[in-house]
């Protein structure tokens, strides 16, 4: 199979957009909390050394990634209006958690979701972990 040239309009193309997108805790079927614990919203995500903060992973079953509205790749800006630019992960953490049944809102740096009704891979952006501290908000 020959790969498909950027002029088709592959994904190389898609234009980066501001994304402020709210995504409501449910519990990700499968997991246990305890009774009255704080959940999360099912990603993981790292801080890289200037201190922006990206998307690393989604929990297939979880809300962020059942919302279809940010990737794994995008660039987290805010959680909940706070700017977590240089933020530690663990605090990072503890603005996402919250009760069941509430949200949280986020605004994300990434590709363009309007195809969101088409499965679409991961964006192709290279792997560079080692600089990244993770941390899971399950």
């Amino acid at each position: 199979a020959a790969a498909a040239s950027p002029a088709t309009g592959g994904k190389s193309s898609r234009q980066k957009v501001h994304k402020h997108v709210t995504i409501r805790r449910t519990i990700i079927p499968g997991s246990q909390p305890q009774p009255g614990s704080k959940i999360g919203i099912g990603i993981s995500f790292g801080v890289t050394a200037k201190g922006e903060v990206f998307i690393t992973g989604m929990a297939p079953n979880g809300p962020a990634k059942a919302s279809g509205q940010i990737r794994r790749g995008d660039q987290l800006l805010t959680v909940d209006g706070q700017d977590v630019k240089g933020w530690d992960v663990n605090d990072i953490v503890k603005l996402i958690v919250g009760d069941p049944g509430s949200s949280v809102a986020l605004d994300v740096f990434g590709p363009s979701t309007d195809d969101s009704s088409s499965s679409v891979k991961d964006s192709p952006r290279p792997s560079n972990s080692s600089g990244l501290a993770g941390a899971r908000a399950d």
